[in-house]
């Protein structure tokens, strides 16, 4: 279940402390990393009730190949930390909470980062697992979904697949919401898998997803992947997922293909565009509203992947479809 959890009183705390915990044990974490787990899931929750009086949580459980992961978001619309680094000092915390303040949930999670102002309100992102075996990629990437409010299974899905010379991503969003929407994405995950995977040629893979899945349900999807080092991005989309290249020239939306996977075979739209270092690529499904220069306040391109996304799924979020999103960053300069 991939659902915001509405943090406005005691309760909501215990609810987001279970799904962490739940989520712990199901990735195979020791006894004492689960119970470490909590307490992050715990404090974070409390302190939006604190200080925001009100906000969201999302704890989600990602599997991939080696690398299961729970990311955790926090997020709320209060009036920010004014004295961050004070909070990271152990006793300023939350009352009713640990007492053990944001440097223990630095310490006690695997990854962490904060974006907080009077503005914004404050987003705090932590991940558990998840550890890769340190091969460099050249790409942060991660991928986030929420389900529609109503419903407890995600019509959108994602695959992200990296090793040492790619980065590939498929995100695609089942038509409608529920559980029809999701075997309609599932269809094209396992579509994909039938023509041999997320590859380097991704308008011929989405030509080989839309023939096997002609006169069914459908869906929309987009399908990129990252050469390296020659940090090339070759990407296809067919149909409404909005993909935005974010450079040091600002921002620019990148085409799509009008249609749906289960109409006519086609090979969507298909683009080659050249990346630098400190790019950033943002994938989303139109469960979000379209971003603009607006949705990105000062300060935020400059964190984490993990917290872009968690960031704009909560501040984007319509509210009424499923929403999906998939944020990398260029870290490495292409080989010319």
């Amino acid at each position: 279940m991939n659902q915001w959890v509405e943090i406005d009183d005691r309760s909501a705390v215990a609810v987001v402390r279970r799904l962490a915990r739940r989520h712990g044990v199901e990735i195979g974490l020791p006894e004492t990393r689960v119970g470490e787990l909590a307490i992050v899931a715990t404090e974070a929750a409390t302190n939006i009730l604190r200080y925001a009086e009100r906000g969201r949580a999302l704890i989600e459980l990602v599997r991939q190949p080696g690398a299961d992961v729970i990311n955790m978001i926090f997020t709320d619309r209060g009036p920010g930390i004014a004295d961050i680094d004070r909070m990271f000092q152990d006793g300023e915390s939350s009352t009713d909470s640990a007492g053990l303040g944001l440097g223990a949930i630095v310490r006690l999670s695997d990854t962490f980062d904060i974006f907080s102002s009077p503005d914004t309100g404050t987003t705090i992102v932590c991940t558990f697992g998840g550890r890769r075996d340190g091969a460099d990629c050249g790409v942060d990437a991660v991928g986030l979904r929420v389900c529609h409010p109503n419903e407890d299974t995600c019509g959108d899905d994602f695959q992200i697949r990296q090793t040492p010379r790619a980065t590939d991503v498929l995100l695609c969003d089942g038509l409608g919401h529920g559980p029809a929407a999701a075997e309609a994405a599932s269809e094209v995950i396992e579509a994909a898998g039938a023509a041999g995977g997320l590859s380097s040629e991704p308008g011929k893979l989405m030509r080989q997803i839309t023939e096997r899945l002609v006169g069914r349900r459908g869906a929309v999807a987009a399908l990129m992947h990252i050469a390296q080092p020659q940090m090339e991005l070759r990407y296809a989309a067919l149909g409404n997922i909005s993909s935005l290249l974010v450079g040091a020239n600002g921002i620019r939306r990148m085409a799509v293909r009008d249609g749906r996977i289960g109409g006519a075979a086609t090979h969507g739209y298909e683009e080659v565009v050249q990346l630098e270092a400190g790019d950033m690529v943002i994938l989303h499904s139109d469960g979000l509203k379209t971003l603009r220069e607006a949705h990105f306040p000062p300060g935020l391109l400059k964190k984490s992947p993990l917290l872009i996304a968690g960031f704009l799924l909560d501040r984007a979020f319509r509210g009424r479809d499923d929403a999906s999103i998939v944020v990398l960053r260029i870290n490495r300069e292409r080989e010319q």
